[in-house]
């Protein structure tokens, strides 16, 4: 268990060679990474996943579930990776990496996420339904249906996985999930930077006086990494997204119980460091003012910019957390919605707006931004031309739908799995 009580390091730069230095000692002890394994004896999905999917001991395959551990591609690339859902995730690069990261300004005990930590509050309805609020406006970006349906790539469907919960955590809404990243210079900013909710913005800490700051590092395992534990708990990624907050960060997300506490985690250490101003600006320096992880973006723009009554929400967003919650009905959760919270429900769309999609498809007359985001992607066993159809992705015609805003809109969203639960939203 973490304490909080190790060694206090000098400074963070202190810390984080301690940390890489470790982390490099781990990946040359770790037998796994020493070849691409076929499977894990007594891991029953990944057998059944190999059997009805791959050939066994292909590497360099979109098929392969291990790509993100073992590829040829650089750090900077995100990952086409098979999920046992047969979808698709675009993942950050893991195979120089043998730890995921997180940082605070400071050491809290629990460490639990955003959602739970008021400990008085048993029943968090009122929180999470602004999320399913913020998961339909999401639903209604042409990108995410066009991704969540899926394209065709040399006669291949390809449909990927949008964590949405995911990006509804990084867009003002409480949630489950602890952030996680890849990038141990991105734990480094939130470790040394506080976040002012009046003005959306971080500040590096210039007190050097202050509690101690916490870098922590999460070891990863192969054989256990991405799939449910016993008590629920899930490490997940998010990854590249049309959004592209959760990219930036190289983002993971790691999905607690109530009452589960992140520092208890066994393959999770803490190191502390005492704050140091100018270290804190230099890295204020280096992120642009915290502008390299958060650029602006439609999502930003809609959530900041809208006059949400926060006394309303749509019954989409109802409907969206039935979806979750089987013991409620529509009607249980908007009784509840109003005698505890006096939050109505009201029959809406909460979608983005004409002038928004207007300026969306505006920005896509170019190509640059889809250009952009490909480039990002690395694909396992590809020789270009898999790259080169999803590059010409805009160019076919049944998917103009989603670049061009002259199109007619004739996509069947029934077909996506995020819909395939929510049908009665679209009815």
């Amino acid at each position: 268990m973490v304490t909080g009580n190790e060694h206090v390091f000098d400074n963070i730069y202190e810390t984080r060679d301690y940390i890489l230095n470790l982390e490099k000692q781990a990946l040359a002890e770790d037998k796994t990474r020493h070849s691409a394994p076929i499977c894990f004896s007594g891991t029953d999905d990944i057998m059944s996943f190999h059997k009805n999917h791959v050939s066994l001991g292909i590497r360099d395959s979109v098929d392969y579930p291990f790509t993100a551990y073992f590829n040829d591609a650089s750090d900077e690339k995100f990952i086409l990776n098979r999920l046992f859902s047969g979808r698709y995730s675009l993942k950050p690069n893991l195979r120089e990496h043998a730890f995921l990261y997180r940082g605070e300004t400071e050491f809290h005990a629990p460490c639990v996420p955003n959602l739970f930590r008021n400990p008085k509050k048993a029943y968090y309805l009122d929180y999470i339904i602004y999320g399913d609020e913020m998961f339909r406006l999401i639903l209604s970006h042409p990108l995410v249906q066009l991704l969540d349906i899926g394209v065709s790539l040399k006669g291949r469907k390809f449909c990927f996985e949008m964590n949405l919960y995911g990006l509804i955590q990084h867009y003002y809404n409480k949630s489950s999930l602890l952030d996680m990243t890849s990038d141990i210079n991105v734990a480094m900013f939130f470790a040394t930077h506080k976040y002012d909710w009046k003005t959306d913005s971080y500040t590096p800490i210039e007190d050097d006086c202050h509690e101690p700051g916490i870098l922590y590092y999460y070891r990863l395992d192969i054989r256990r990494d991405f799939q449910p534990q016993p008590n629920g708990e899930r490490l997940s990624t998010i990854g590249l997204q049309v959004f592209p907050r959760s990219g930036r960060q190289k983002g993971f997300l790691y999905d607690m119980c109530r009452n589960n506490n992140f520092n208890s985690l066994p393959q999770l250490q803490a190191f502390r460091f005492k704050h140091d101003s100018a270290i804190a600006r230099d890295i204020n320096c280096v992120m642009n003012g915290g502008d390299k992880l958060f650029p602006p973006d439609i999502l930003m723009k809609h959530w900041k910019n809208s006059s949400r009554n926060p006394n309303i929400v749509s019954l989409d967003a109802v409907k969206i957390n039935k979806t979750r919650n089987p013991e409620e009905t529509v009607d249980s959760l908007i009784i509840k919605l109003k005698k505890d919270y006096n939050i109505e429900v009201v029959d809406y769309k909460p979608v983005l707006s004409q002038q928004e999609l207007h300026e969306y498809f505006e920005s896509m007359k170019d190509g640059s931004f889809w250009k952009e985001f490909c480039n990002q992607i690395y694909i396992p066993g590809d020789d270009g031309s898999v790259m080169q159809e999803l590059l010409d992705v805009p160019n076919k015609p049944e998917y103009e739908w989603a670049f061009k805003e002259d199109i007619e809109h004739t996509v069947d969203f029934k077909k996506g799995s995020l819909l395939k639960n929510l049908n009665c939203v679209y009815e």
